[in-house]
């Protein structure tokens, strides 16, 4: 598995993030989504892939519903309904279309752009980094992703225990069935209060916020941080002057427009930079002396 400098990755991440927001040209986001999900398959993560694609599919076909039969703008009209009463007549246009979709691209593109920073850094070099300069907030992050998989597996554990004392969960009233599940609630609620005095404890006898922490774990940048870090600066350099002369905009009201010429070439250079980054992390998953190399 690659593995980078956590700021590395961030700032690399963040790029993409505003690049997929400010862009609205669906062949300037779908470039980025490409390369996410190129690179993700690349990592050996094709089953994370698939579930979070999955995930994501179904607020995306809400977008791509729901945005035709709101928005009624747009001049090519696909359908016309006669009037329904309360909604009135739904008028569903090219350009309504084009626009949820163009918003369902985003929106699967955003969510694996975090899915790929997650496969590129070790999440306790993560905490480690952040805790550095935000160590409440760090703290308070971990300890709540902890508290929620402990909760899990105490349910988990209880309603083991219940079902062996011959408790059903699976009445088919639902008001027994709340009934049952309710000594569960009550168990977990018992067990949180215990486990936040423990924590507080800990804390306690370990001098939290008593004064700065006397060390911290060292995070070494790499040779691929450096190679990462050029790359940050050609895209933030590309992002910076697109938005300056105004490329990877796409116009959907009132008429869908055509493509520009200057987008597909300034695309163009957008898409090597990103080609590059993809062989290198390519090339450090298959080849082992790349790996170690830099």
């Amino acid at each position: 598995m690659v593995r980078t400098h956590p700021f590395t990755m961030i700032l690399f991440t963040m790029i993409l993030f505003f690049m997929t927001l400010a862009y609205s040209h669906p062949l300037y986001i779908g470039s980025i989504l490409v390369f996410v999900i190129v690179s993700i398959l690349s990592l050996g993560e094709g089953e994370r892939l698939k579930r979070t694609i999955k995930y994501g599919m179904y607020t995306a076909l809400m977008i791509m519903i729901i945005n035709p039969l709101v928005s009624h703008s747009g001049r090519s009209i696909i359908y016309r309904s006669p009037k329904i009463p309360v909604l009135g007549k739904i008028k569903i246009t090219w350009e309504a279309v084009a626009f949820g979709s163009n918003m369902a691209l985003k929106l699967f593109c955003i969510t694996l752009i975090f899915l790929f920073y997650s496969l590129m850094t070790d999440r306790d070099e993560t905490f480690s980094f952040f805790s550095k300069y935000a160590h409440k907030l760090t703290l308070t992050l971990s300890m709540t992703t902890n508290i929620i998989h402990r909760l899990k597996l105490e349910i988990m554990r209880v309603r083991d225990v219940m079902i062996l004392r011959g408790v059903n969960f699976n009445e088919k009233n639902l008001i027994r069935r709340v009934k049952s599940y309710y000594p569960i609630l009550k168990v977990i609620f018992i067990s949180s209060l215990e486990g936040s005095l423990d924590r507080a404890e800990s804390l306690y006898s370990r001098g939290y916020g008593k004064g700065l922490r006397t060390s911290y774990s060292q995070i070494k940048i790499k040779k691929i941080d450096y190679i990462f870090h050029g790359i940050n600066l050609i895209l933030l350099f590309l992002f910076g002057y697109g938005i300056f002369i105004k490329v990877g905009t796409f116009e959907f009201y009132p008429i869908l427009e055509f493509f520009e010429y200057r987008d597909i070439f300034y695309l163009i250079f957008i898409d090597v930079t990103l080609c590059i980054a993809f062989f290198l992390i390519w090339g450090c998953k298959r080849w082992k002396f790349l790996k170690y190399k830099i």
